[in-house]
């Protein structure tokens, strides 16, 4: 897999850059962590990077240093977050562990709670990021779960989150077209959101018969993993072949510079253009063996059978 060979590299090499060039302006208690193609090892030149602070504090605006750990960030990243990103807001510790379904748990919150879960990663603190990804999952594992259950509030989440990505979707390239390039969202859409909300299920799926405790352990080992990692570990290597190659072919097209200039460029008027119609083609390929997939690991008698349909 040569693509995920070469875009794991690159992001491994730009983390280790990007921590080293910060680590002295963070303060130890604080956090900076980042989602998107660098946290999954998937990022080429062509990526942006995605980062945040996290606080235990209640201010609203970024701390005093931030500015520098943004200038910092983008002369190893040159390419902007999207407009309206998340560097422009702080996260709360607190507010990422509670409220987890109420009135106050908008798209927002539940995006950037499960983006953390699945695929955050640290920029500064690893042990903080960790402990709050232990955090999350206390908070949806409960005292009292039977060993025989699945995780069903973690697992509904999950599901929820993927949906309101779909539903947004909708909205961002329908009635605010602008926000993103129609094309190369889609594509990524196709591949990257839905690796992420499979390995969310396949995650969940693999603590049935487990009591809460090795539940919540095994979870944390999972999602400390990279996704592409986390599916292999979950279904093995020489079982995940289809999909990893598969998704290899998404990454390589994305690797190129005009490939993704090209997706950029397109809005829906550009269905038919030949070369998001080969990727499209072959997201749908993605998708169908990713089904396989779950077939294979988890037969019909398997409590995640039915918990996503019931």
């Amino acid at each position: 897999m040569e693509a995920i060979e070469r875009a794991k590299g690159y992001s491994e090499g730009k983390l280790s850059q990007l921590r080293n060039a910060i680590k002295h302006l963070v303060p130890a208690d604080e956090m900076v962590v980042i989602n998107g193609s660098f946290a999954r090892r998937e990022a080429s030149a062509g990526s942006d990077i995605d980062f945040y602070i996290v606080t235990s504090g209640n201010d609203v605006a970024p701390p005093f240093w931030a500015e520098a750990v943004r200038e910092k960030i983008a002369q190893t990243v040159p390419i902007s977050p999207a407009e309206n990103g998340a560097f422009a807001k702080v996260e709360h510790l607190e507010t990422l562990i509670r409220n987890i379904g109420g009135e106050h748990d908008d798209n927002y919150n539940i995006t950037r709670r499960m983006l953390l879960l699945l695929e955050g990663e640290w920029l500064f603190n690893e042990a903080g990021l960790k402990d709050i990804r232990r955090r999350i999952l206390e908070r949806y594992i409960a005292e009292g779960m039977k060993d025989h259950q699945l995780a069903l509030f973690l697992l509904n989440d999950v599901v929820r989150y993927y949906r309101t990505l779909a539903v947004d979707y909708e909205f961002k390239t329908v009635e605010i077209s602008k926000v993103k390039p129609w094309g190369i969202r889609n594509i990524k859409l196709m591949f990257s959101r839905k690796l992420l909300y499979a390995s969310g299920l396949f995650s969940v799926a693999t603590t049935a018969d487990r009591n809460r405790s090795r539940k919540i352990s095994e979870l944390e080992r999972l999602f400390n993993l990279p996704v592409i990692e986390r599916m292999v570990d979950i279904c093995g290597n020489s079982n995940s072949q289809s999909v990893l190659e598969s998704y290899d072919r998404f990454l390589n097209e994305l690797e190129k510079e005009e490939v993704r200039a090209h997706l950029k460029g397109l809005d829906k008027d550009g269905r038919e253009d030949i070369v998001f119609r080969d990727l499209k083609n072959e997201g749908h390929h993605f998708t169908r063996e990713l089904l396989k997939l779950f077939e294979r690991t988890f037969d019909t008698t398997h409590p995640i059978r039915r918990a996503i349909i019931f």
